[in-house]
C-alpha cells in the first residue's frame, strides 16, 4: 500500500531527501569560498554534511501537457570541516536555499530532475501561469471572460467565431470525455471521475440502473438535482464538470500522489461557503468557484453574446415600436436565453455582466410573483446597488433608517411593485383606493421616482451574493435570498431641482388636505369608526365578513366607546376597511394603544403603511411567515 502524505511538502522531502541533499552540497562545493556561509572558524572546507534538511514550502509556476515546474524552499543545517586558522575545524549553520524542480505528473511524479539551485531570496510573485500550493490555477475576476475564451479556443473554437449554443455532445467528444447519468446523492449534482472506479449508473430508460467501470476522464451527471438544487440545467452541469477536468485534473494528479484512495471529485450544491476554511478545503472552494463562474461565460462568450443581443434588440425595437424599453428588454433576454439553450435568469445575468445593465429591470420575481419589467438610465446604479427589495428587508430597513422610516409613515413614498416609490400620481396608480401599481411613466423612469438601496447587511442567508451574481441560474429564484439591501440616502440626486419641487408641492398639498381631515374627525373610537363605515359604505354585516369579527361586536364598537379594544382587533378593522395608514394610525391611537418597538408593533406598522390594500387573509400570512404567533381574528375563529 502506498504511503500516504499530509502535503506535497512532506512527500517531496521524503521520497527525494538524497537528491535534494546532493543537489545543495554540488551547489556549495561550486561555489567554493564565495559561498556565504561566514564562518571564522573553518576558513578551506573540504568537507560538507547537511543536517535537519526540511522542505519548508512549494510553489508551482507552470505546467504545460503534464510537465510540472515548480519550486521548493529548502531549510537544512550546513556542517563544514576544513583547515581553520591553526588546525582541521568544523562550523555549523543553518542556511536557506531555493530547488528549481521539473517532472512529469502522470500518475504519480515521474521523471524528476532539479533543474537550479540557488541561495535562497524573496521572490516577486507573477500571476502569469502561476498555480496554488494545491495545483489549482490562480484565476481573477477581472480574466474570467478571457479564461472561457481559452477554454473554448482548445476545445470549441466556432463558438467564439459566430454566436451559437455549445452542442453538449461535440463538447464531450472535443474533450474525449464520457458522460452518464447516475443516481448520486441528493445533495451531488455532478462528479468528475479521475481514476479507475466501478460506480452505478442509470440504463438509457433513466429507471434500471447497472453497475459501470469508469475510467479517468468520466462525468457523472445526477438528473434530479443538477446544479444548484434544481436551480441549474443539465447543459451547465456538463460544463461545470468539463471545467474540473480541464483545469484541475492536476490537482486531482496531486492528492492521488498523496493519497492513492481518492478518485473523483464530488460537486456538492452549497447554499454559502464558509469565510474559515483553509487548507484543501480552500482549494475545493475555489475550484468551484472557477467551475461556477466560467460555465455561464463558456456557454455565452463574450463578443458573440453581445453581438447576439444586440441584433435581436435591434430586431425587437424595429417589430415592437410601441413597447418600452424594459418589455423590449425582457423580450430580447427570453430569446437570448432560447438560443443559447440556457435559463431566462441566466441570460439576465449574463447581459448584466456584459454591459447591459437595463437587463436588470427585467423577470423581476419578489415574494413568488413577476412585477413588470422597468427601465432606468445606465449608470444610476452602482455594481452593488439595486432599486428591488423583499418585503422582509425593507421592513428592517424602514425600521433602521431614521430618515427612510418617516419617508414611508409620513406617504411620502410607498412600498410597490418591491421598490420604494415616491408617492405621487405621476408615478403611483391607486386602484379602488387599495391596489398599488407604478404608472408606465414611472416604470419607464425607476431612478427617476424610485429609492436606491446598497446590497449590504444579510438577513437572509440562503445564498452568498456572488452566487446570485456569478452561478448560472436556471430557474425562477426569489430575489429575497439574494437582494439583502440598505438604504441609500443618495436618492435625492436622483432628481433634478424642477421635479424635486413639483413632487414636494403635492406631497404638501397632499398632506395639508389629509391633516384637515383627520382634524375634523370625531374625538372618539367609536365616532370615527362610524365615520369610516359609512364613508367607505360598508355594512355592520360586510365589514364582518372582511374583518372576521361578528357583526354584532362591530355593531357594540360602533355604540359603546367603553369596550376594550385589542389590537389585533383594531388591526382587523383597519384592514377590513381598507384604511390609509394616516387613517389606521388614527383609529389605533383612538383605540389606546401606542407603538412599541417589539417585532409584532414593526410589522403591524409595515402592514398598515405599505399592504393597506390587502385582505385579513393575505396580512395573516405574513404574520405567519414572518414568525408572529399571535394572529388577527379570522372567519375561520370570528370574534363573537
Amino acid at each position: 500500500m502506498q504511503k500516504a502524505y499530509k502535503s506535497f511538502e512532506e512527500y517531496l522531502g521524503d521520497v527525494y531527501y538524497n537528491e535534494i541533499s546532493e543537489a545543495i552540497k554540488e551547489f556549495i562545493h561550486n561555489k567554493g569560498r564565495t559561498f556565504d556561509f561566514n564562518s571564522y572558524t573553518v576558513l578551506d572546507p573540504s568537507y560538507i554534511k547537511l543536517k535537519n534538511l526540511c522542505v519548508k514550502s512549494i510553489s508551482f509556476y507552470g505546467i504545460e501537457h503534464r510537465q510540472i515546474f515548480f519550486n521548493a524552499t529548502i531549510n537544512a543545517d550546513v556542517v563544514l570541516k576544513g583547515m581553520g586558522k591553526q588546525d582541521y575545524d568544523a562550523d555549523m549553520k543553518s542556511k536557506w536555499f531555493i530547488l528549481s524542480f521539473y517532472g512529469h505528473l502522470i500518475s504519480g511524479l515521474r521523471k524528476v530532475m532539479i533543474i537550479d539551485v540557488r541561495d535562497y531570496s524573496r521572490e516577486r510573485f507573477s500571476k502569469e501561469n502561476a498555480l496554488s500550493k494545491y495545483l489549482v490555477p490562480y484565476i481573477y475576476s477581472e480574466d474570467l471572460d478571457k479564461e472561457a475564451e481559452k477554454f473554448l479556443q482548445r476545445n470549441y473554437p466556432e463558438a467564439l467565431e459566430k454566436p451559437m449554443p455549445i452542442d453538449m455532445d461535440e463538447l464531450l467528444d472535443n474533450m474525449c470525455l464520457t458522460m452518464y447519468y447516475a443516481p448520486l446523492p441528493s445533495n451531488i449534482f455532478g462528479m468528475s471521475v479521475f481514476n479507475e472506479i466501478e460506480i452505478e449508473v442509470f440504463e438509457e430508460n433513466m429507471i434500471d440502473t447497472r453497475i459501470e467501470a469508469v475510467d479517468i476522464g468520466t462525468i457523472l451527471v445526477n438528473p434530479d438535482v443538477y446544479f444548484m438544487r434544481n436551480i441549474g440545467s443539465i447543459n451547465n452541469t456538463i460544463v461545470h464538470e468539463c471545467i474540473h477536468h480541464e483545469l484541475h485534473s492536476n490537482f486531482f494528479e496531486l492528492q492521488k500522489l498523496l493519497n492513492s484512495d481518492l478518485s473523483a471529485i464530488s460537486c456538492e450544491a452549497v447554499e454559502v461557503y464558509g469565510n474559515d476554511t483553509d487548507g484543501i478545503d480552500k482549494a475545493l472552494q475555489w475550484m468551484e468557484w472557477q467551475a461556477n463562474v466560467l460555465a455561464p461565460r463558456i456557454m455565452m462568450p463574450l463578443n458573440t453574446t453581445t453581438q447576439k443581443l444586440n441584433e435581436i434588440l435591434d430586431c425587437l425595437r424595429n417589430q415592437n415600436p410601441l413597447l418600452r424599453n424594459g418589455e423590449i428588454m425582457q423580450l430580447a433576454i427570453e430569446e437570448l436565453a432560447n438560443f443559447f439553450n440556457v435559463s431566462k435568469l441566466a441570460a439576465k445575468l449574463r447581459a448584466i455582466d456584459i454591459g447591459f445593465q437595463q437587463a436588470a429591470g427585467t423577470f423581476v420575481y419578489v415574494g413568488g410573483k413577476y412585477y413588470p419589467p422597468y427601465s432606468f438610465n445606465d449608470g444610476t446604479l452602482d455594481k452593488n446597488q439595486t432599486f428591488v427589495i423583499d418585503e422582509m428587508n425593507a421592513l428592517y430597513e424602514a425600521s433602521m433608517s431614521e430618515e427612510l422610516s418617516e419617508m414611508v409613515y409620513s406617504g411620502k413614498v410607498v412600498y410597490v411593485n418591491s421598490m420604494f416609490c415616491i408617492n405621487d400620481p405621476k408615478y403611483v396608480i391607486r386602484h379602488d383606493d387599495t391596489l398599488l401599481e407604478l404608472t408606465e411613466y414611472a416604470l419607464e423612469h425607476v431612478d427617476e421616482c424610485c429609492l436606491v438601496f446598497d446590497r449590504a447587511n444579510r438577513i437572509s442567508k440562503l445564498y452568498d451574493d456572488s452566487f446570485y451574481r456569478r452561478c448560472f441560474l436556471c430557474r425562477d429564484v426569489d430575489a429575497a435570498p439574494f437582494i439583502e439591501a440598505k438604504y441609500n440616502p443618495k436618492y435625492k440626486d436622483q432628481q433634478d431641482e424642477k421635479s424635486r419641487l413639483m413632487e414636494t408641492e403635492r406631497i404638501s398639498e397632499f398632506s395639508k388636505v389629509l391633516s384637515e381631515e383627520l382634524m375634523n374627525m370625531p374625538g372618539s373610537f367609536s365616532k370615527t369608526l362610524e365615520y369610516h363605515i359609512k364613508r367607505r359604505k360598508l355594512t355592520n354585516e360586510i365589514l364582518a365578513e372582511r374583518s372576521g369579527l361578528s357583526a354584532r361586536i362591530i355593531s357594540d364598537y360602533r355604540n359603546n366607546e367603553s369596550l376594550i379594544k385589542e389590537l389585533p382587533t383594531v388591526m382587523a378593522l383597519c384592514i377590513g376597511l381598507n384604511l390609509h395608514h394616516f387613517y389606521a394610525e388614527d383609529l389605533i391611537e383612538k383605540a389606546g394603544h401606542q407603538w412599541k418597538k417589539t417585532p409584532e408593533h414593526m410589522l403591524y406598522r409595515w402592514l398598515i403603511a405599505s399592504h393597506s390594500d390587502e385582505t385579513l387573509h393575505q396580512w395573516n400570512k405574513r404574520l405567519e411567515d414572518a414568525g408572529i404567533s399571535q394572529r388577527l381574528p379570522s372567519n375561520k375563529h370570528r370574534v363573537k
